[in-house]
């Protein structure tokens, strides 16, 4: 570890992020084989191997995420001496952060208090819709999204695997009962997603489970569902990380599988040395990866 080459950390980094080599490559500005041979160089002096390759790009092992992990503690070191030695001790400034809304308000709003005492003099813009900003036009500087990006000139970091679950009240279980088996759910009131996230895996998983004359509200806000859950209005489909901690839902039919969504943390390359950028990135990154992993 003494021999180590600390410019390969880089590469690293770049690669974790991208996802790939040629995506590292383009965040570097060097090429698919220089970013290649550090990291192999990398995984040799280290003695353990860093990434799982395939066809989609690289995954990081367990040995690669500690690695990570250890390597933003570095550049957050780093970016705190450079802050201190130059004389920019506060961080400042407005970010444009673009989530959908059912993180904003359920994750993400109630950890503003500790954000904004780490970070008195950053103002935080929240753009909560469903649909994705484009970065690259500068409609936000930081997005969170439930798929891969595939433009190559963003920053993208994998949160984890947002897995999902029915749930319903109490009081929806003390009036209608509750389903013992999938095929019970066409007997059941249900709420589904609105128009324009019909389309998603989970949603339609439901939808072929229940009735159309079963299928009692609809609504594309993750918020306005688990409100109406909590209500008793009936039973839905909603994200673990949000549900899980209220102990008024009751979580149902916990043995099947449902369709569930990456989440990734966006940001354009241009913007990746700004302090106040990486500021934003590693407290909304490390709290939804603590907030999924629960």
């Amino acid at each position: 570890m003494n021999k180590i080459n600390w410019d390969g950390l880089r590469f690293f980094i770049a690669a974790a992020e991208g996802g790939s080599l040629t995506a590292a490559a383009r965040l570097l500005d060097s090429n698919q084989p220089t970013v290649g041979r550090h990291i192999d160089a990398l995984e040799a002096e280290l003695g353990v191997r860093l990434f799982q390759r395939s066809v989609k790009g690289l995954a990081l092992t367990d040995e690669g995420s500690h690695l990570l992990n250890h390597c933003r503690e570095i550049q957050a070191l780093v970016v705190r001496i450079t802050r201190t030695t130059t004389g920019e001790e506060d961080i400042s400034g407005t970010v444009r952060v673009a989530l959908p809304e059912g993180l904003c308000l359920e994750v993400l709003t109630p950890l503003l208090p500790q954000f904004y005492l780490t970070y008195p003099n950053i103002k935080l813009i929240l753009n909560v819709s469903s649909n994705s900003a484009n970065l690259t036009r500068g409609e936000a500087d930081i997005a969170v999204r439930l798929f891969r990006p595939k433009e190559g000139d963003l920053v993208v970091r994998r949160l984890g695997e947002m897995t999902m679950g029915l749930f319903t009240s109490r009081a929806y279980i003390n009036a209608f009962g509750c389903p013992a088996e999938v095929g019970e759910l066409a007997k059941h009131r249900i709420i589904t997603y609105g128009d324009q996230l019909s389309h998603l895996p989970e949603n339609q998983w439901l939808l072929e489970h229940t009735p159309p004359a079963m299928q009692v509200l609809c609504s594309d806000s993750t918020s306005t569902r688990l409100k109406a859950t909590l209500s008793g209005i009936g039973i839905s489909i909603l994200p673990h990380l949000i549900a899980s901690p209220d102990s008024s839902l009751v979580p149902l039919l916990e043995q099947v599988s449902l369709p569930g969504n990456e989440m990734w943390l966006v940001y354009h390359k241009d913007l990746r040395e700004l302090t106040r950028i990486r500021a934003v990135v590693d407290f909304i990154g490390s709290h939804l990866t603590a907030a999924v992993e629960r």
